[in-house]
């Protein structure tokens, strides 16, 4: 599963949260998280700039999208309760 794959399911899973202390709490965790991975500073090597700009291009493309029920189904084990 690539990123953008991940990136979905994770979206798709909170999408279904209507509690609000449970958002609160997972928001406080992915910002903790992030906050000792992620660098303003940081910089993509030409290898990574390049493949992150072909894929942002292979998304224009509506025969690479992929419909909502589609990524339902392949996100449907994370889903599941």
């Amino acid at each position: 599963m690539n990123a953008l794959e991940l990136k979905g399911g994770m979206i798709e899973m909170i999408a279904r949260v209507d509690d609000k202390a449970v958002l609160r709490h997972l928001y406080e965790v992915v910002s903790e998280i992030l906050s000792h991975t992620w660098s303003e500073d940081y910089e993509l090597t030409p290898e990574q700039e390049a493949q992150l700009n072909a894929d942002i291009e292979a998304s224009l493309h509506p025969e690479n999208l992929v419909d909502h029920e589609a990524a339902i189904q392949k996100m449907s084990r994370w889903l599941k309760q």
